[in-house]
């Protein structure tokens, strides 16, 4: 068989997506290398300069993916958008030039590497660039280690997580699948991994209920039977809620727990109280502030003002150290790229989430949804809000080159198997009946 017509791909595959050994062997490899995210300076990784090193080979890809496209443009552009706002708004903030320089280099090495993902698993497969990637974050975890004596919730749950997931989503076995997502939450819970475990448990949720509804009708697998899944994602959250409370995961989590509740009247506000944060400088800078100023004064006095009206203490250091201290870092990639890039920030957040929501409708309509496709978009849709933009950046590469794979890609039958994924070429787009 020739090299060109592999099972997948069409014969007048382009040739930069030819599957040779010498180019499947640089995607994973390079893959593999993004997955480690080894920090060179300034934000930039080893993986995103060998993607950059790559570029002629996979930039006729690019052209070809309109999602890839969108992506990029809208990251450089965020760049200038930054480096505009900065200066304009620099008469009363001190610059901070080094913040500048990795924030530009931040958002616009995230378009790179998903647009490198996206030639990667066209000349490999869906399935090995998601195993390659999550083999690199899981070989990089002693170059990560944290020194938090929580060693499970902060250095070992995400990328063994990854990991087990992404082999789960080899082969269409539930019970294998359930018992890994129920395992995995468990060992969270016991150490004070919550939303983790909560992401984990909601994972076997859906994979469940998307086995259940493929034998249903069509309408089951459409809009209404996503909506009866977030309900029941919902009821399996305040149950969860209630264990915790009950003191069946730990004394730790269930004081950690009842404390946010108390201060801030759910879960979520009490745990992140940077939220009030955002809203208060989002009012102030609506068009944005700069990606590489540092706050002023009254910018500090009105995040503390607003983390202050829900409960929460902002005298106690975090406030000005972390989130004022070197620049502005309001725990949230909404609100970082929406004051770092202005509109423009907001505007690619809006092309992730519309990203989002299709993969995950095509997927589950298909009956094709994997467990590491649904892992990665819940973390991805809790990052949105409340995840610090550098630490979404952990995983948000593969998250978006497997959500444009979802979106993209025919399905070969409803499989929760990355295998029936198949790759169309530009020009022949995909229709619905050949899922």
């Amino acid at each position: 068989m020739s090299l060109s017509v592999l099972p997948g791909l069409q014969p007048d595959t382009p040739r930069n997506e030819t599957r040779t050994r010498l180019a499947q062997a640089a995607a994973l490899v390079v893959t593999f290398l993004i997955g480690m995210r080894i920090d060179v300076d300034y934000g930039l990784t080893i993986g995103g300069v060998a993607a950059v090193a790559l570029a002629p080979v996979w930039f006729g890809t690019l052209l070809r993916s309109a999602w890839s496209r969108a992506l990029v443009a809208l990251a450089l552009t965020a760049a200038l958008a930054g480096v505009l706002l900065t200066t304009l708004n620099a008469a009363d903030h001190s610059a901070v030039t080094a913040n500048l320089i990795e924030r530009s280099i931040e958002v616009v090495q995230l378009g790179v590497l998903v647009a490198f993902l996206v030639w990667a698993y066209r000349v490999t497969s869906v399935a090995r660039v998601c195993v390659a990637f999550a083999s690199g974050l899981a070989a990089a975890i002693p170059l990560h280690f944290s020194a938090d004596p929580n060693v499970w919730r902060f250095t070992l749950s995400i990328p063994l997580g990854v990991l087990v997931l992404a082999i789960c989503s080899l082969t269409d076995r539930l019970i294998v699948t359930l018992t890994a997502v129920v395992a995995l939450a468990a060992v969270g819970l016991v150490n004070d991994s919550r939303s983790n475990s909560a992401f984990l448990l909601l994972t076997g949720v859906v994979i469940l209920w998307q086995r259940l509804s493929v034998a249903g009708s069509r309408r089951a697998r459409g809009w209404g039977g996503i909506l009866s899944l977030l309900a029941a994602g919902l009821a399996l959250a305040l149950l969860l809620q209630g264990a915790i409370l009950e003191g069946y995961f730990g004394e730790v989590t269930r004081t950690r727990t009842a404390e946010q509740i108390e201060r801030g009247g759910s879960v979520i506000v009490g745990g992140r109280p940077e939220i009030a944060a955002s809203l208060a400088l989002i009012s102030r800078y609506p068009w944005g502030l700069g990606s590489g100023l540092r706050a002023n004064y009254d910018d500090v006095l009105a995040a503390k003002t607003a983390m202050s009206e829900i409960g929460y203490d902002p005298d106690n250091g975090y406030v000005e150290r972390f989130m004022f201290g070197a620049g502005i870092e309001l725990h949230s990639v909404i609100g970082d790229l929406w004051i770092w890039f202005g509109l423009v920030g907001v505007a690619l957040v809006a092309l992730v989430l519309v990203l989002l929501i299709l993969a995950t409708k095509r997927g589950y309509a298909a009956g094709a949804l994997t467990p590491l496709l649904v892992y990665l978009i819940l973390r991805a849709l809790w990052d949105l809000p409340f995840s610090p933009f550098d630490s979404a950046m952990r995983l948000w590469p593969l998250t978006l080159a497997l959500s444009i794979a979802y979106a993209t890609c025919r399905f070969s039958r409803p499989r929760a198997d990355l295998h029936v994924l198949i790759p169309v070429l530009a020009a022949q787009p995909y229709r619905e009946s050949h899922r």
